[in-house]
């Protein structure tokens, strides 16, 4: 055995301080310029789908129809049942879990009307209907549009977390 004793050697580190400013504004960048192309992305989005909502002429591209409701339900919208409520109204003879003939409505409208009541829905197919205008448009322009907006929350918080990380690391340098 050998009574030689390992000195403790301190590591090298792998990037040089140059190169970390360089990483930390190259990753600055990228994701600043990643958050303005995505919320003018969903800013032009929305006022392509406003202007189609004004353009929109009812008997022509939509139409308003008195729906029976057949049955209604809330649901919890998280795991924990605590954080919120989604209120649903069945029309056509639907039940409670045929999603196809379901509308959305707010908790007001809900506690207003009975299974049994008439209310006036949007449809543009006659199949489809929903309480509110916005809720007869192009489902998957609206909903990538509403996806945009999550993507750009979560850049802005990435660029926030990022500039933190920066200050506090030049703080402790």
């Amino acid at each position: 055995m050998s009574n030689k004793l390992a000195k403790h050697q301190k590591q090298k580190e792998r990037l040089t301080g140059k190169q970390k400013k360089v990483l930390f504004w190259s990753c600055f960048t990228a994701l600043s310029i990643a958050f303005v192309m995505v919320w003018l992305n969903v800013f032009l989005t929305s006022n392509a789908l406003d202007r189609q909502m004004e353009e929109m002429v009812l008997g022509e591209d939509y139409d308003r129809e008195d729906v029976v409701i057949t049955d209604k339900r809330s649901e919890d919208a998280s795991a924990d049942n605590a954080i919120s409520q989604n209120y649903f109204f069945y029309y056509h003879g639907g039940k409670t879990n045929e999603y196809n003939k379901r509308m959305q409505v707010p908790e007001s409208v809900y506690t207003e009307y009975e299974v049994g009541d008439t209310i006036t829905a949007y449809t543009t197919d006659h199949i489809k209907y929903s309480y509110n205008k916005a809720g007869i448009l192009p489902d998957k322009k609206f909903r990538n549009n509403e996806l945009m907006k999550v993507a750009g929350v979560l850049l802005g918080a990435a660029i926030g977390f990022l500039s933190l990380w920066g200050l506090l690391n030049r703080k402790i340098s």
